[in-house]
């Protein structure tokens, strides 16, 4: 039983070695100013401990299995035969004090399914306040079969959060397998963010001079 576990894993874990985020949703203002973002191609560490993000320029956040049994495969994906794995980022806000208008995650998957329905975004202070919301959006982005089973799929969500009443120190994404057997293979993290106070005081500033000038 534990060969034929075995020859499963490592079908679904080449599959999904070819994969990774396929025609993920990368918002048009990443990259720019006021937002940050981390993007996980491989992994290291399966259960318990924390991953840093292995993509150029990503904001230092650790993204963590809490379900035990996991692995990493030769391919540097996670995956548990006998536990449907529990996934986690964390971090700090820009600034350590400011809530994002906008939030996407991509996650890329192969075997068992992704439990879309419980993935959720929590924001908090350091005073107490919080916030958990579910996706306002969830995209489908790509769906293959996956040999001997299960699909490799590239899912997309989004969160409009402009709407938070507190300014953030802190957030929290948490989502997980369906079942046993599913391999995680790529996850990327955007936010977005309003100016600062201060630079849209110096944006209105420089809009009036222009204004005055032309006239």
């Amino acid at each position: 039983m534990r060969f034929i576990a075995s020859i499963v894993a490592a079908s679904l874990v080449a599959a999904s070695a070819q994969a990774g985020l396929v025609n993920p949703l990368i918002p048009s203002w990443s990259g720019g100013s006021n937002t940050q973002f981390a993007q996980w191609d491989s992994f290291s560490q399966p259960s318990g401990g924390a991953n840093a993000p292995d993509t150029a320029g990503s904001s230092p956040f650790s993204l963590m299995n809490f379900a035990p049994g996991a692995f990493i495969t030769g391919t540097g994906n996670m995956y548990s035969i006998n536990s449907a794995l529990y996934l986690m980022i964390m971090g700090g806000t820009l600034g350590n004090g400011a809530s994002p208008t906008q939030v996407v995650m991509n996650v890329a998957t192969a075997g068992s399914l992704l439990n879309t329905s419980g993935v959720r975004l929590s924001l908090f202070d350091n005073t107490g306040n919080s916030m958990q919301l579910a996706p306002s959006i969830s995209q489908l982005r790509y769906d293959a079969p996956a040999q001997p089973q299960g699909s490799i799929q590239t899912w997309a969500f989004t969160w409009n959060t402009s709407f938070v009443p507190f300014q953030a120190t802190g957030f929290r994404v948490e989502f997980g397998a369906s079942a046993p057997s599913m391999s995680l293979d790529a996850v990327r993290l955007d936010l977005q963010y309003a100016p600062a106070p201060g630079a849209l005081a110096l944006l209105a500033i420089s809009a009036f001079t222009v204004s005055r000038r032309r006239r």
